[in-house]
């Protein structure tokens, strides 16, 4: 740790060096104040069939019972729901040790990429004071000059820490970002105007780490600060409404799997110039899209009367739209305004917004320890991408050990099992049962399994561990 201190302290006297000052040196220190006491740590274990790990990263408190947001990127959706356990908000001190106080996870929140937790009640009754940054829309001009108050890693003690920049340009797509001249605090830190407004956090972006324990990278963030932060009214929908404790956040889809922007040459052909729009490719039968009257190759032009959000690039249009939907709620009907021909008048469409199917992070898994391999239960996307009825039975493999008989006799991640030892896979309980009794009864027996990998039919031999 003394090591470390002279190289931070070192770089960031330089960072804060290199840009002009466009505010008082006791204007940065009130700021800075101001920032410190709502920043905090979050952190949990994840345990998986591999062992554990802790996982430690930023979180910002946003409300006055201790509400705290955290980038996404902390809580990647590709870690399964159940094997996130323990959950802390740490809050450093410079007098003291930090304060490890447990927490609850609320959820994660696709709308906006950020997550929730909230301190659990004390258990001595008292109530803990808490200080929430209230985060407001203002939009931001080329060159004004923008401040970010973040925290150092874990090695650092958490040690809130300033940074200087200037915007340098403002960027469309699926997500809004501002570009800045200079440099940002860590992933997940508050940014503010000159006044001291909030109008953004910094999000995650290529080359940094979103992890405050993460010793290969330690100071990355303070090395090669970030360059881009989201403007509040990407993330207002989630802090007006976030998810609620034991609730999963039910998320609203059109049931439309492809849709692709139209490149210029294509919207002159449709005598579209100008107008950002949006072709259908793949609508999911009996879905909602579908039901309401949407078709294959149909050009969305407007959605509720109004023309679609533009990008930067052609293809950012669609992401943009589909996140314009996931705002919305399930059951809410939403009218799509379709061009079915070239010089034809366009066509409303009505579509009643139905709840995406199960992910499979919220899916129920199930690890055969003895040879190494873990499957989850199939799920109606893993039946689509397969082209198989909606009825189709079987598991899919999630998980393979390195090293371990699984891997050594072939199964592969994603294969779905449909046979164990010659008897159909109903479900994962079923198998998980008739797989117990068989290991049981013929522990040196080997297992034979048919799988579907792609669009062949395989049948794998595990010889167990002798």
């Amino acid at each position: 740790m003394p090591r470390l201190m002279p190289r931070v302290a070192f770089v960031l006297t330089f960072l804060i060096a290199a840009s002009a000052h466009a505010i008082s040196p006791e204007a940065a220190q009130k700021l800075y104040d101001q920032a410190a006491p709502s920043l905090v740590a979050v952190r949990y274990t994840w345990e998986n069939e591999l062992g554990r790990r802790e996982l430690t990263g930023a979180g910002v408190v946003v409300s006055n019972d201790g509400l705290v947001m955290s980038p996404l990127s902390v809580f990647d959706n590709r870690i399964p729901d159940d094997q996130m356990k323990d959950f802390l908000i740490i809050v450093a001190h410079e007098d003291r040790d930090a304060e490890e106080i447990n927490a609850d996870f609320v959820g994660r929140d696709e709308r906006s990429n950020v997550a929730f937790l909230k301190a659990k009640a004390a258990k001595d009754g008292k109530t803990r004071e808490w200080k929430p940054i209230k985060f407001e829309e203002a939009g931001v001009s080329v060159a004004q000059p923008v401040y970010s108050v973040g925290m150092l890693p874990e090695m650092a003690n958490f040690k809130p820490y300033f940074m200087e920049a200037a915007v340098s340009a403002k960027l469309r797509g699926e997500q809004p970002q501002v570009l800045v001249q200079g440099g940002l605090a860590a992933v997940g830190s508050p940014v503010f105007t000159a006044d001291g407004k909030a109008i953004g956090v910094v999000n995650w972006q290529p080359g940094q780490s979103v992890f405050l324990n993460d010793e290969r990278n330690a100071l990355g963030s303070v090395i090669q600060p970030p360059k881009f932060f989201v403007p509040t009214r990407d993330f207002q929908t989630s802090l007006s409404d976030p998810p609620k404790a034991g609730e999963p956040l039910k998320l609203p889809w059109m049931g439309v799997s492809q849709m692709t922007g139209l490149s210029k040459d294509v919207a002159e052909v449709y005598g579209l110039q100008n107008q950002p729009a949006v072709q259908l490719g793949d609508v999911i039968p009996n879905m909602p899209g579908a039901k309401g009257g949407l078709k294959q190759g149909d050009i969305i032009v407007k959605m509720n009367g109004q023309p679609l959000e533009r990008g930067d690039e052609p293809d950012e249009v669609p992401q943009i739209m589909r996140r314009n939907v996931m705002r919305m709620k399930v059951g809410e009907a939403v009218t799509f305004s379709v061009l079915r021909g070239r010089g034809e008048p366009l066509t409303d469409v009505k579509v009643t917004l139905e709840e995406m199917p199960k992910r499979p992070n919220s899916a129920k898994r199930w690890y055969a320890e003895d040879l190494g391999f873990s499957v989850r239960e199939m799920l109606f996307m893993d039946t689509y991408a397969r082209h198989l009825d909606a009825d189709a039975k079987g598991v899919i493999v999630a998980l393979i050990r390195p090293q371990s008989a699984a891997q050594t006799g072939g199964l592969q991640n994603n294969d779905l099992i449909t046979e164990l030892n010659r008897q159909p896979v109903t479900s994962l309980e079923q198998f998980q049962k008739a797989y117990q009794e068989f290991r049981k009864a013929s522990p040196r027996e080997a297992v034979v399994m048919v799988v579907q990998r792609e669009a062949n039919t395989k049948v794998i031999r595990i010889e167990p561990p002798q």
